[in-house]
This record gives structure tokens, sequence and C-alpha cells, in this order.
């Protein structure tokens, strides 16, 4: 007892000194990357000539270039293809001339490529704009008064006013003029309608101006556009790239907030993120916010579990902290996407995205055939679903065969785990520094393992995306939910499936195998500490990805930005580019231009934000899928995320270029993976705690299967019953979208009312004479009538039913009588 007490006390104390130099790491990792991004953050000086004819307040145009697009100076022996030589330099801009943007070309520092600056006037947004049907935010004040007001054309009124009242307080979080979008139209009565932002004295925020600049170059020239795939350019080499350009004023007041020391998660400017780099990446970072705020309870609840887990020795009632943490995440997991699921809706609603999915475009990858449409007779891209069907089903078989790679893999490392850790080798491997329950063997191979899955989880990556871009998909949201379909696929074998050997394979099958053929299975098994193996293994891999992310993401950098430093203050160098031009002493070369800055940045994709999104997702199944055996997994998450937050927002403030904005009505797929995942959560938590937790040792093997089969259903039970009793949305915000809805069809497309007698009395026309009315139908006959009518024919004598009363009219009431 005293031995095993002994190894217990070495192996905890062997684990607090990894977790303690681990949170040291991360906080070196952390004050590395607030000093560098504050380094970096300082404004240059950048000397411009003045535009006054383009940048004029009067003409709401505060703004200058938006895009740039990059060309190589071919050489006159170089050899292009025929898709180069078409979309040549001259033939690109006389594109984007005829489309109405303004250009203006130069040469680089190093006179080899070719830089064009493109811009668009107001005019020519509003034009796109309103052929696009683009969504806009309407002053709060203009809709409250048109609301009131109502409307009336030349035949009087077409929809009347009201004053909107919510008497039972059914939208508490929001007035009936806040958040209101609508499609811009370009009447001269409704350009007062749309707010107005100071930053460009006009109805468009930086981020529309990109967008729409956008849709010009890509619309078909029929539709006054460019008639330029612009992602084709790229991929045949017409161009080196085209990017938009980064805005310096408002790049440096978004440092300011959000690269910052003590900011919690949930304090991000998301508003200001949005604003500048589109919805789409401002509903990642709402979500690594919310996700690491979540993270911080579950953090403090695993803490004290661990704690429990190592002092159930001297309290034997603390056994029970692993199933309690068993049904917390199962709980956690459901709470966090519930709350999660009304966060997101509030902020599609508040962001004027709600139906944006609806409403996307083709790919401009997308390759088909042009044929008329069956429905409105219409040029359609038709590509034939046999072949898309074909396509697929050859990428999911590539899929398969590297799960299959990367689980052959895992076997071998264990199995030749299992060949050196037998006697002789395991007393020569021993050494008297490691605890009993961890062995140099054991400890490389978790080492091992986990090195070889974040390499393979970044090397499938680019494949999977060339296997998408085969399968040719309409939309990018078809092309997204497919890539996440694959990754996810690969990354939940080749990240969990050496845990779940550990959990479902190595302890129960070799038990049972053994009991016959004890020799050849002993080597297999990892009893009496399957507990503390799988839970080492997922501490193993949770912090070597922790780790080598930090030093890929913040050290690197660091150290490259260093050496770049150094080298700027080589005396050969020209270090003067940034210099006073107006400085007679000094004698330097021409100023790089922002531009050719921005385009030696790398570049930040879809693919790039996709990574972030499934690197999030797989340390969401670390933390949740084996929580009970490494309860420490979400304060290390939650760590994590609060230096993730502030490494993306480094990467994309001044490591990156300023990325293509897109919108967003939500997470994607991710989500519906996320669901998923927090069920299998509930399943493998639960077979943690009746297999290999130590609560349950006394009991045989049926009656821990009986235990997990009870301890499962009541779980699933409980988040199902959850889950169907929680709102999509909260019951505010889907009236303010109802009210987006009804009042975007009043005060835009001036939609009749449905009911117009209920105008007020003074709205009303003068009436001549007052109506008849009569005591009763007079088309209905009843029996008093015919009494009557046969009591007038005879002269009050007793009536004579009996009598053919077929040639009186009973209807009229002032028949003379016969």
């Amino acid at each position: 007892m005293a031995n095993s007490s002994t190894s217990t006390e070495e192996t905890t104390l062997l684990e607090g000194m990894v977790y303690l130099i681990i949170l040291v790491l991360l906080m070196i990792c952390f004050n590395l990357l607030i000093r560098l991004a504050r380094l970096y953050a300082q404004q240059r000086p950048i000397f411009t000539k003045a535009d006054p004819e383009f940048r004029n307040k009067e003409k709401h145009q505060n703004w200058n270039w938006d895009w740039v697009m990059v060309f190589r100076i071919q050489g006159a022996d170089e050899i292009v293809t025929r898709y180069q030589e078409h979309y040549s330099l001259r033939r690109i801009v006389e594109r984007l001339n005829g489309g109405g943007l303004e250009t203006k070309l130069y040469k680089s520092y190093d006179f080899e490529k070719i830089f064009c600056k493109i811009r668009c006037n107001y005019e020519r947004l509003k034009n796109i704009a309103a052929n696009t049907g683009y969504r806009l935010l309407m002053k709060e004040k203009e809709v409250q008064e048109r609301m009131q007001n109502g409307f009336r054309d030349d035949q009087g009124i077409v929809w009347k006013g009201r004053q909107i009242i919510d008497e039972k307080n059914q939208c508490p979080s929001y007035e009936y003029y806040e958040f209101i979008y609508g499609k811009y139209d370009k009447r001269e009565q409704l350009q007062s309608l749309y707010e107005e932002y100071p930053a460009s004295n006009s109805i468009f925020r930086g981020v529309d101006r990109i967008k729409l600049i956008m849709s010009i170059m890509e619309a078909d020239i029929k539709d006054e556009g460019c008639s330029l795939k612009l992602r084709d350019l790229i991929a045949k080499g017409a161009i080196l790239a085209i990017f938009p350009l980064h805005d310096d004023l408002q790049l440096h007041a978004l440092q300011n907030q959000w690269l910052s020391y003590f900011a919690m998660p949930h304090n991000q400017p998301i508003e200001t993120i949005k604003d500048y780099y589109g919805e789409k990446v401002g509903m990642y970072f709402l979500f690594l916010g919310h996700y690491a705020s979540w993270l911080l309870y579950a953090g403090i609840i695993g803490i004290v579990v661990f704690l429990c887990e190592n002092l159930n020795e001297y309290y034997p009632f603390l056994i029970w902290a692993t199933l309690f943490m068993c049904i917390f995440i199962s709980l956690w997991t459901t709470f966090f996407l519930t709350s999660w699921r009304h966060k997101q809706s509030t902020a599609t609603m508040e962001w004027g995205m709600t139906g944006y999915e609806e409403l996307e475009r083709e790919r401009t990858a997308f390759i088909g055939k042009l044929i008329h449409s069956p429905i409105n007779g219409m040029p359609i891209q038709y590509f034939p679903p046999g072949e898309k069907a074909k396509r697929i089903i050859l990428s999911y078989l590539q899929v398969i065969l590297c799960m299959l790679y990367v689980a052959t893999i895992n076997a071998g490392i264990f199995y030749i785990y299992a060949y050196i850790s037998r006697y002789p080798y395991q007393d020569s491997l021993a050494f008297s520094f490691f605890p009993k329950n961890y062995n140099l063997p054991l400890i490389l191979t978790f080492l091992t393992i986990a090195t070889v899955t974040t390499i393979s989880n970044e090397f499938f990556m680019p494949f999977a995306s060339h296997l998408n871009t085969i399968e040719n998909h309409v939309t990018d949201t078809q092309f997204e939910d497919n890539l996440i379909l694959k990754v996810f696929l690969f990354q939940f074998v080749n990240s969990y499936g050496a845990l779940f050997y550990i959990i479902l394979f190595k302890g129960p099958i070799p038990d049972e195998i053994g009991l016959i053929e004890p020799w050849r299975t002993r080597r297999f098994s990892c009893r009496p500490l399957c507990f503390h193996e799988a839970g080492a293994l997922l501490g193993t891999i949770f912090l070597v990805r922790v780790i080598l992310g930090n030093i890929l993401e913040v050290v690197v950098p660091y150290l490259k930005m260093t050496k770049r430093n150094h080298q700027k203050t080589d005396p050969n160098k020209d270090t003067n580019e940034y210099d006073d031009p107006f400085d007679t002493e000094i004698m330097r070369k021409r100023q790089i231009s922002p531009a050719e800055e921005q385009f030696q940045k790398a570049d930040y994709d879809s693919i790039s934000l996709f990574n972030d999104y499934a690197e999030l997702v797989i340390q969401y199944g670390y933390t949740t899928l084996f929580a009970t055996a490494f309860p420490l997994a979400p304060l290390f998450a939650c760590a994590n995320n609060i230096i993730e937050i502030r490494v993306d927002g480094w990467k994309l403030t001044q490591n990156t270029r300023r990325p293509w904005p897109s919108g967003a009505e939500d997470i994607g797929t991710w989500e519906d993976v996320l669901h998923l995942m927090s069920v299998i959560a509930t399943v493998t938590n639960a077979l943690i705690v009746s297999f290999l937790s130590p609560i349950f040792d006394a009991l045989t093997t049926i009656q821990r299967i009986l235990i997990f089969i009870g301890l499962e259903f009541i779980l699933l039970g409980l988040m199902l019953a959850l889950f169907i009793n929680a709102d999509d949305s909260p019951q505010d915000v889907q009236i303010q979208l109802d009210r987006q809805e009804f009042y975007a069809s009043k005060i835009i497309l001036n939609k009749r009312d449905e009911e117009p007698e209920d105008y007020e009395d003074d709205e009303k026309e003068d009436i001549d004479q007052e109506p008849i009315i009569f005591s009763s139908d007079p088309q209905i006959i009843d029996e008093a009538s015919i009494q009557n009518k046969v009591g007038a024919i005879n002269n009050g004598s007793i009536i004579n039913t009996n009598r053919d009363l077929s040639g009186i009219d009973l209807d009229d009431p002032n028949d003379d009588e016969e």
C-alpha cells in the first residue's frame, strides 16, 4: 500500500510540474505576442499626394483606393499560355475601366512587378448596390418617422402610418426601429433613409465598398461588370495577386482595441472587426470569444475534479468526482451550444445577414456548360449530376484510404511500444526518475503519436481542398460544407483514433482474450492503468498541439521579424524609404508603397479561416470527448484560446493581407459537427467512467455494461429534452426579424395595406346618405310571413294549409291581394 501511495504521489508531482511548465510557456508566448504586436502597431509616416477631385466629402467620397491587382513584368523571350495571352494587362485594365472602375498603374520598387490600384466612385457604387439588391442599415429616426407618417401617392393612401407599441413587453431588448435593414433603392425620396458612416461620409462602409467593387469585377459584361474570374486569374498565372488594401487609420484603431493584455474573451471589438473584415471573419471571432468564455467555467470545475481524483486515496468518497465530471460535461456541451445558437441568431439579425445563403451566387470557379433553364429559359451553368456524383464517390474513397493510412500508423506505433515494453527490454529502458506509471517507451510513444497526429492534419488540408475543387460545387457554401465533412472524417480518426483504441480495445479486449491465452495479450493490455494512460495520452496530444501551435504562430514570426530588423541595419541597405521626402539632406530612393508592403505578406483566404475553425473544433473534441480522463483539458483550452484571440488578431492586422470580405449567416456545418461531437462525448465519457474508472473496479463486465447503458440513456435523454425545448433564437430576436421584413416592405417597396377598412375616421370619404337596413334577411321565407300572406288572401278566414301557394310571391311584403 505504501509503494502504491508513493507511486501515485510521484505521478501527481510529475504531472503538476509538467502542467506548470506548460502554463509558464503559454505566458511567455502571450508576453512575446503582445510585445511584438505593440512594436509593429505604431503608425509609420506615409506621405501621399492629395486627390481633391476624387476624395471629396461634398461628393460623399471620403476614401481612396480599395483594391490592388499585381502583375508580373514578363520577359521578351518568356513563354506564356493562351489564357495568360488572352487576359493580358491591357485587356484586364480595359475591362476594369469598362465596368466603371478607376485604375492607376505603377511599377514596383524593384521594377519586377506592376501594381494596378482600383477604386470606384459613389454613383457607380450606388448603381451596383441597386442592381444587386445590396442590403443596408436604415437610420433609426427615419424608420420611426416614416412608419408613423405612412405613404400616400397621387391616388391616395398606399399604407397608413402607425405607432408601434409593445403592450405586453414581448421584445424588451429592442425598439421597433432598431437594426432595420433593406435593399438599396436609388429613388430620390429614399436617399435620406440609409445610415451614413462618418469614416467614409457615405452610406457605404469600407467593407461594403470592397464587396461591391468585387461584384463589379466578377459580374458579366452584359450586367455592366468586368467579367473577370478573379480566382482563375490567380490560379492560371494571369496575375500574381489581387487583394483589398488596408486602411491605416481604421487598422491602427482596431489594433489598439484588440491587442491588449487584459481584455476578456467576450470583450472583443466584434463590431469593429465585422465592419473592417466582413461578417464571416466577425462571426469566427464571435464564436471564439464565446467558446473561450464558456471554457472558463468548465476549467474551474476541471481543476476541482483533478484535485479530487488525486486525493481519493486519502478521502475515498472523492472517487465519485469522475462520475460528476461525466455528467457535468454532458450538460455543459448542451448549454454551451444552446447559448451559442442564441448569440449567433442575435448577431445575424443585428448584422443584417438573415437569408444571406439564399442570395448567394455561383462560385466563379464553378465550371459548367451554358444551357437554357427549363424553368425560365434564362442561360445557366449546367454540370451533369451523374458526373458530380462520380467525382464525389472517388473523393471519399481517397479520404477513406487516408483514414486507413493514419490508423495503420497509430497501430504500428502501439505495436512497437508493446514489443519493446516486454521483458527483457523493459528493464534496460527503465529510469529511476520516471514514476512507475510512466516509463520511457510510454512517453516516447505518446510524443510520437502527438507529433504524427499534428503533422498529418496539416498535410491533409491541401489534399482535401484539391478533392473539393475537382468535385466542382456550385456555391461557396456547398464547397465549404463538403470540405468540412472530409476534414471532420479524417481528423476524427487521426486525432482521436489512439484514444479510442485505449478506451475500447487496449483494456477490455486483451482482458477477454487473455483468459484463454494470457501470454499473447499481456503486453497489449493497459490494466489496471488504462484510465491514467488515456489521460496521459490526451494530455500529451493536447499540450503538444498547444505548444507547437504557439511556437509556429508566435515564436517563429517573432524570430523572423527580429531577423528582418537586424537586416535593416545593414549599411548597404536603403533604410530611408519612410523618411520625409521633403527633407533635402537625405539622398533617398522612392518610398515603398503600402500596396507593395502588403503584397509581401501572406494571403489570408477562405482556407485560412477554415483552418482556424478546424483547429477549434478538434480542440473542442479533445476538451469534451475525454474530459473525464483529463479534466484539466478545458483549463488549457481556455488559456490557449485567450492567446489564440490575440494570435489571430495579430495575424490579421500585421502579418497578412486584408482578406476578401464575405457575409455569413452562421458558422455553417461546423455547428452540426459540434452537436455531433457533443453526443459522441456523452458516449465516450460514459464508457470511460463505466470501464476504465476505478469507481466500478469491483463489478463484473456485465454489470459495467448495464451501468453504461443506464448512464447513457439518462444523459442522452436529458440532452435531447434540453435541445427540443430550447428555441433556435430568442423571442425578441424573432420579433425584430419580422419587423425587418415588414418595415422594409412598407418603407422601401410601399406595399399596400391588406385591410384598408382600418383607416382612421378622418381619412374616410364623405357619405351622401345612410344605407337602408332591414330587420331581417328579406330572402328568407319563415312561417310568420306565410301565415300573413295566406291570411290576407282569405280575408281573415281559417288558413287552408292544403291550398296551392305556388303562384303567390311571398318575398315581396308589398304584394297586392288577389
